[in-house]
């Protein structure tokens, strides 16, 4: 009986630490003129590029996928 309230308690464990990682906030991609329409994920650079105006941080994921993670924010 102890053995299977261990494996349910690690279980749980489990499965509330996927969940947290998984609870990530994404900044959304701003509804200005400036990202309107915004679907090339090579034009992100322009701005947020290394030396650019606004410029990823160094601890930023693939610099190259902004579109997998980042979407639209549409407010209209």
């Amino acid at each position: 009986m102890r053995k299977n309230i261990g494996l349910i308690l690690v279980f749980i464990f489990i499965v509330l630490f996927l969940y947290t990682l998984s609870a990530k906030k994404v900044v959304p991609i701003p509804d200005d003129a400036v990202h309107f329409d915004m679907t090339d994920e090579k034009l992100c650079l322009d701005c947020h590029g290394e030396g650019k105006e606004n410029p990823l941080k160094k601890s930023h994921p693939p610099k190259y996928q902004c579109l997998k993670c980042h979407k639209m924010k549409r407010t209209k």
